[in-house]
């Protein structure tokens, strides 16, 4: 005790052990509430930085009509793996000709946005009504669904490759996860069928693009709409990020969540807790071939049965063993295209 406590103590016992109760009580208080406002500080930090890896949109430089088109890959191209090397020599082969096809076509998104797509259709044969929409995935771009696209079209498709809002080629403040795209796709749908109204649509989609088909399954489609192949889908925005937080980043997902997506909500008008294939494929009546690699670290293969268990509609199921997120179609090509062709030939 100092000097001066000694003389409060002595002089003013009541009021010394007074303040010997605050400081006892302020003490820990103080550090709550630091430890409150270093923790919502550092939440806030990690909501930005998530928001930012997840959905910040890609620039214009990354439209694929652009002159100085920029193709982001998600990891580094692999040259001695073979799986890599063939999908690498299939865009780079496959994009010139979708093109060179192709032509370039726009709507109006439900909220105002330009949508712009790549639509190759064979105009020397009138009677063909037959059109396979594709969506890409995550921070993709036509080109990296190229090789679907040039496939279906050599088996006598129509095809509609859509840029999804937020890619850089289509309007968009955001990617969006999937959240309004199934809408935009639905768009899609009513553009085709007011080309033609005699159009047979099978939709198709691979990673995020995947989530979006099988979202727009569960909308109040036309009967135009056929089929549906979705390729290494997540079940949930919501499931995919706890996955994300904890495999890369090594955060624990289930805490962090709810915090990361009432910032979303706020920040975006996302609610991740609605983004969920799994509860739109319950209303779904269009038939639907599940596809997904066993060897998928991205989006986690076991999404592939809680999708598959939740769809109302006609279902079947291809695994292709060893494939990597998005690589099914390279890894395994003859059982991939066997599965698809087979599919779509039930349909149309």
């Amino acid at each position: 005790m100092n000097r001066k406590g000694d003389l409060l103590a002595q002089k003013h016992p009541l009021r010394y052990n007074q303040n010997m109760k605050i400081k006892k009580i302020a003490k820990p208080l103080i550090i709550i509430f630091s430890s409150i406002f270093v923790l919502c500080a550092l939440l806030q930090l990690l909501c930005l930085f998530f928001v930012y890896q997840s959905f910040r949109p890609l620039p214009s430089i990354n439209a694929p009509d652009s002159p100085h088109f920029v193709q982001e890959r998600k990891r580094p191209y692999n040259s001695n793996d073979p799986v890599e090397v063939l999908n690498y020599n299939e865009k780079e082969r496959c994009y010139p000709i979708l093109k060179s096809i192709s032509q370039k076509v726009s709507i109006k998104s439900f909220d105002g946005l330009n949508l712009n797509a790549h639509l190759a259709e064979h105009k020397e044969e009138a009677t063909n009504h037959n059109y396979i929409i594709l969506m890409h995935g995550f921070r993709d771009s036509s080109k990296i669904v190229s090789p679907y696209a040039i496939h279906f079209y050599n088996k006598g498709f129509n095809i509609l490759v859509p840029g999804q809002r937020g890619h850089g080629w289509s309007e968009g403040k955001h990617i969006d996860m999937s959240a309004f795209t199934p809408q935009d796709v639905k768009s899609w749908i009513d553009f085709i069928c007011q080309k033609d109204g005699d159009a047979k649509i099978a939709l198709w989609g691979i990673s995020m693009g995947g989530s979006t088909v099988m979202r727009a399954t569960g909308l109040s489609l036309p009967s135009n709409v056929v089929c549906c192949i979705e390729d290494c889908g997540f079940s949930s925005a919501w499931d995919e990020f706890v996955y994300q937080m904890k495999t890369a980043y090594k955060i624990p997902g289930k805490l962090m969540m709810p915090y990361f997506n009432l910032y979303c909500k706020r920040k975006l008008g996302i609610d991740c807790k609605i983004i969920s294939a799994k509860d739109d494929l319950k209303r779904s009546v269009t038939p639907t071939l599940f596809i997904h690699g066993d060897a998928d670290t991205f989006v986690p293969f076991y999404m592939l049965n809680e999708v598959y268990d939740s769809a109302a509609c006609t279902k079947e199921m291809l695994i292709i063993p060893a494939a990597d997120h998005a690589r099914s179609a390279f890894a395994a090509p003859e059982s991939y295209w066997q599965a698809t062709d087979n599919f779509l030939a039930k349909y149309f």
